[in-house]
């Protein structure tokens, strides 16, 4: 028992240690945006985009690949997704111009796709409720020392390097996590729950995970609230660069503080769901986070050039979003009896698709003020809270 549970333990080291590289090939690349663009002539305005592309490289596929981790397993399907990251960071590092570089972005942006449905579907088979919030809190807490590092070691190696070698950086940590997993991710899903993709069975699925309301207007919620925090990622390089003029260096440390306030709302999870149910968890985070972005549109009307006062609210917000965002996906995971492949699959292009939307539309709204910003991501939040009234307390699975 003790050797099974020590294998299981690496298995999520391994898992981690993918997620991060994959999550760090996005945010590395932030502060060199500006230079990828100038080196391609093209305008400042494909720099949201790129997040955007990124995001869409996980919804192309999304549908598609819970069907396939439901009959082949969650291995085989993790190992695939995981030689399609490879192949963006190697494109990546050799790209010629805008196209193929935003081809790289999105072969890297399938990397979430199969770590939420394989991955994930994997640790939610291994352990009950409770463990898996546990789990999957702790996970993600490591996970976003991605967007708080990321950006600061990304321009590192700008500075000594150039932007090419940040796809080189991400393609070894990738293939060292992928090494790993190899040895220790074992199979949960087993002959007896293997689902034959026919086509008509999957679109029956889906239509019966959609009619299910919990399920599908919570994932309307956790995608708004998912949206806020890339609105953040994908715009704050001409936030804080551009309009409120740091360098690159500058850039990157003040990301720390940002997401060091996730990854404290993640440990304050553990505490708290000790004494609350999973929906209570997600109440209190969803109100921090509430708090934290009115916070933000009051210091961005009362005094929009105080970096401090941004930083101090943006971190409100995402302390709260670190306690949320594990019990809100258990609580739509578990508002179905459907397979956890189907369901990561389908509540996963449903959260992706929203943030994708937001963050692509941010570009047609922002008015080089502050004050644009703050309250679009407000907006964006009041989305997610009407979303969630929507949602009924539970009631017996159908």
């Amino acid at each position: 028992m003790m050797k099974k549970k020590h294998h299981h333990i690496l298995f999520l080291i391994f898992l981690v240690l993918f997620e991060f590289a994959v999550y760090l090939s996005n945010d590395m690349i932030l502060p060199a945006l500006v230079d990828v663009v100038k080196e391609f002539n093209h305008t400042d305005a494909l720099i949201p985009l790129s997040l955007s592309i990124f995001l869409f490289g996980s919804l192309s596929i999304q549908l598609l690949v819970g069907p396939l981790s439901d009959q082949y397993g969650r291995r085989i399907t993790m190992f695939a997704g995981g030689f399609l990251v490879l192949v963006g960071n190697v494109l990546g590092m050799y790209a010629t111009d805008m196209l193929e570089f935003f081809i790289a972005r999105i072969l890297q942006g399938m990397g979430p796709c199969f770590i939420g449905v394989a991955g994930y579907a994997c640790v939610h088979e291994l352990y009950d409720e409770k463990e898996a919030i546990h789990v999957i809190s702790w996970m993600a807490s490591v996970a976003l020392f991605a967007p708080m590092l990321g950006p600061f070691l990304g321009s590192l190696v700008i500075l000594f390097a150039g932007w090419r070698f940040i796809f080189m950086s991400t393609f070894l940590l990738a293939f060292i996590g992928l090494v790993g997993l190899w040895f220790t991710m074992p199979e949960t899903l087993t002959k007896n729950k293997s689902v034959k993709m026919k086509l008509n069975l999957i679109f029956h699925n889906y239509l019966d995970l959609l009619k299910n309301r919990k399920f599908t207007f919570g994932s309307i919620s956790f995608g708004f609230s998912f949206g806020a925090i890339m609105i953040w990622i994908a715009s704050s390089p001409i936030i804080l660069i551009h309009l409120l003029g740091l360098n690159k260096t500058e850039f990157g440390l003040i990301q720390i503080p940002v997401f060091l306030s996730f990854i404290l709302g993640t440990f304050l999870l553990r505490y708290i769901s000790k004494s609350f149910s999973s929906m209570n968890c997600l109440f209190i985070g969803f109100t921090i986070t509430f708090v934290g972005s009115c916070l933000s549109v009051l210091f961005s009307l009362l005094n929009p050039q105080s970096l401090l006062l941004l930083i101090i609210s943006i971190s409100i917000f995402n302390l709260g979003y670190g306690i949320l965002s594990a019990p809100f996906m258990r609580i739509i995971l578990d508002s179905t009896r459907q397979s956890k492949g189907i369901a990561s699959a389908l509540s996963a292009f449903i959260y992706f698709t929203i943030a994708i939307a937001a963050s692509a539309a941010f570009g047609l709204i922002y008015s080089v003020s502050l004050i644009s910003f703050t309250l679009y991501i407000f907006v964006t939040l009041i989305l997610s809270g009407i979303s969630l009234l929507f949602m009924k307390p539970f009631k017996k699975l159908k």
